[in-house]
């Protein structure tokens, strides 16, 4: 009974989103009815997931997720209003349903949700902690291994799974993969619906669909080269990342696995991997970006077809919850804009620019300003830089930032390194990296230019800015997020040769050529896809066998069921394995720098944790396991048996292998050197 109240809880929130997001629709745009019910279900959680962010800061959770959709549900209703009779009133639940669009929804998040049960790839290690502190109703989110300090993060889609786990009464980690994989599913479908509107052709977005999912670069096409010559390739790259783990050199890992932790049933062979254009069916798992591409394909079927000032409105909400997502799409949106109006002005040689276009002057003004404060990366930079024009203390925040120069130009892959475009061996595995598509950027310019005559300032916009984004070849990031944050620029670039413009230029390109021809525009896309089919194929073999994570196992999903958010919200957990006790009892730890950098009185802490020792370092509980326990010494573990610890809570394995889970309460211990 009570999973039956859990589903129909989730099923009612998620109703209101879906009402209201039609609604919402309706009465801000004017869509055509085959696309009203998908993007209107797009729209519905989008602004439910920020306004959940907004209200989450000053009321508990889950009363933030309800009043959220209902405001949702409540602003769908005003925009319908007025309503005359009831013959209005019954219209407004009035939809064409397509049951193909349907189904293809549902099988492809069932199918997409079945693989990703099955692989923990791509920072679980990073996402199921925080969405646990977000379910429990940390938001704006700490650090999970600091609570001190602030995770200024794109954790958007991390605060849908929050919603999802606590509604559905799920585990993170479920709660995680069925979010993602519904993301996908639908952002796939309403990038294929807005092909479909540009190309006037079903099958064409349903082509848009396919290859949207499985494009990707195509590394694998050097296993066709001769041996010597793949060698003196391999000596002109350096590996770094996951790449590094693999093998020793490039010309080793393209013969052999990719060292990814995956918890897969099978390994990932390198070569069908891209450290610069991974195909959307892998990168899905990442999690923290899933819902990007519901966001800006919404955007994208509605920028030109507002009812009045409606349409603005919600476009600026839609785009200031993209901020919290990608952070980067709201530099490419104003610096897009901005070189349109500047090209505008300089060709038609005025300094007036048309309503339409400064009409998205006004939409950005309140979008930069929810930005700097909803929670975020754009929140962290405007704290700091509050902080230094004022001198006041603001708290200390998750990611530094900063930027040097680099000659010559690169490219950047997350497992090649810097790929130079002065050394021909470098150039050429880049281009094999990014794969053909790479080739219909004319295209997709030529697209742009259309737009831009047209004065369709928001696709103008679009390509508009991954061109100005070449100028990241030359810029080298240098914050804490990692030297490959600056993929995140890079991959404009390639996205709009991958996306819908490319796409849509494409079909219609090949309309009026011979047979021959599109033969051989299939077979590219062909082999574009080619890589993904082979990732996902794997992926698929892990669907029968559904794992936790790779830190999470069975112990702990017992030990989650019953103490998830029940310990005080204040608590600090010690936990040897650091992530893996916050995302069970969605309380933080405090054991690191970031992510990967541990502190310096860390390890000495996991070699002596003495209960009067954690105490003294601020640690309220201690969660241990079989094998930890095992290395201490028996000194060391007569302390918890004999002393002011107090165990709370026991789960053991009565089978081979023993193992176990103890959860201790060392509040009552008094603080010792």
């Amino acid at each position: 009974m009570s999973v039956l109240l859990e589903a129909a809880s989730l099923a009612a929130w998620g109703g209101m989103c879906f009402l209201g997001g039609v609604w919402i629709v309706r009465g801000a745009f004017r869509l055509r009815d085959n696309e009203e019910v998908l993007v209107g279900l797009g729209v519905g959680v989008a602004l439910e997931i920020w306004l959940a962010n907004l209200l989450g800061r000053y009321m508990p959770v889950p009363l933030a997720f309800w009043l959220a959709a209902g405001l949702v549900l409540t602003a769908g209703l005003a925009l319908s209003l007025p309503l005359r009779s009831w013959k209005e009133v019954a219209g407004l639940f009035r939809m064409r349903i397509l049951p193909l669009q349907w189904l293809a929804l549902a099988v492809m998040t069932l199918v997409l949700f079945s693989a990703g049960r099955g692989l923990a790839i791509l920072d679980d290690y990073q996402n199921l902690p925080t969405t646990s502190m977000l379910a429990a109703g940390d938001i704006p989110p700490r650090f999970a291994l600091d609570p001190n300090v602030t995770f200024d993060y794109h954790y958007y889609t991390l605060l849908f799974a929050a919603q999802v786990m606590r509604l559905g009464d799920l585990f993170p980690w479920s709660a995680l993969d069925l979010v993602r994989a519904f993301a996908l599913a639908l952002s796939l479908l309403m990038g294929g619906l807005w092909v479909q509107r540009a190309t006037r052709s079903a099958l064409a977005g349903w082509m848009m669909v396919v290859f949207a999912a499985f494009n990707g670069g195509t590394r694998w096409l050097m296993l066709l080269l001769p041996e010597g010559i793949l060698r003196r390739f391999s000596d002109h790259i350096q590996m770094i990342g996951s790449a590094g783990q693999s093998a020793p050199d490039f010309f080793t890992a393209m013969q052999g696995t990719w060292s990814v932790d995956a918890g897969s049933q099978w390994e990932f062979p390198f070569a069908y991997a891209s450290g610069m254009n991974a195909p959307s069916i892998w990168t899905y798992h990442s999690g923290a970006g899933a819902m990007s591409g519901v966001l800006g394909t919404f955007i994208l079927l509605t920028h030109n077809r507002w009812r009045g000032w409606r349409g603005g409105v919600v476009t600026a909400a839609v785009l200031a919850a993209r901020a919290l997502v990608a952070e980067t799409s709201l530099v490419r949106l104003l610096v897009g804009f901005g070189a349109v109006a500047v090209l505008f002005m300089a060709l038609n040689r005025t300094w007036r620019v048309p309503r339409s276009l400064w009409r998205w002057g006004l939409v950005l003004l309140p979008v930069l300003a929810a930005a700097a404060v909803q929670g975020g990366v754009w929140s962290g930079l405007f704290s700091g830089l509050v902080g230094k024009v004022s001198g006041a203390e603001t708290g200390g925040g998750y990611f530094t930032f900063g930027f040097q120069l680099m000659w010559p130009p690169a490219f950047l892959s997350s497992h090649l390194g810097f790929l130079s475009l002065a050394n021909p061996y470098q150039l050429l595995t880049a281009l094999f990296e990014i794969g053909p598509m790479l080739f219909t950027l004319p295209l997709a310019i030529l697209w742009g230019i259309k737009a831009f005559r047209a004065q369709r300032w928001y696709e103008a916009a679009l390509i508009v800015m991954p061109i100005l984004s070449l100028f990241t070849l030359v810029v080298q990031y240098t914050g804490n997020a990692g030297p490959t944050a600056i993929n995140r620029v890079q991959a404009q670039l390639i996205g709009i040769t991958s996306g819908g413009f490319a796409m849509a230029a494409l079909w219609m390109w090949m309309e009026r050529r011979k047979a021959w021809v599109r033969a051989a525009v299939a077979s590219v896309l062909f082999v574009a896809c080619y890589g993904g089919f082979v990732l996902f194929g794997i992926e698929l073999l892990s669907a029968t066998r559904p794992i936790n994570s790779t830190f999470i196992q069975l112990l702990d999903a017992r030990v989650a069921k019953d103490y998830w958010n029940r310990l005080e919200p204040e608590a600090v957990v010690f936990d040897p394995g650091s992530w893996r006790a916050v995302t069970v009892l969605g309380r933080p730890t405090n054991s690191h720098l970031t992510w990967y950098q541990e502190k310096p009185e860390w390890p000495q802490l996991v070699e002596n944790p003495r209960p009067g020792v954690l105490r003294a370092a601020g640690f309220d509980y201690a969660y241990l396991d079989y094998a930890y326990w095992n290395q201490l010494t028996p000194e060391i573990q007569q302390t918890y048996e004999n002393s002011c610890a107090r165990l709370v809570a026991e789960y053991e394995y009565d089978r081979f292998p023993y193992d176990f889970r103890r959860l201790y309460d060392l509040k009552d211990c008094p603080a010792a050197p």
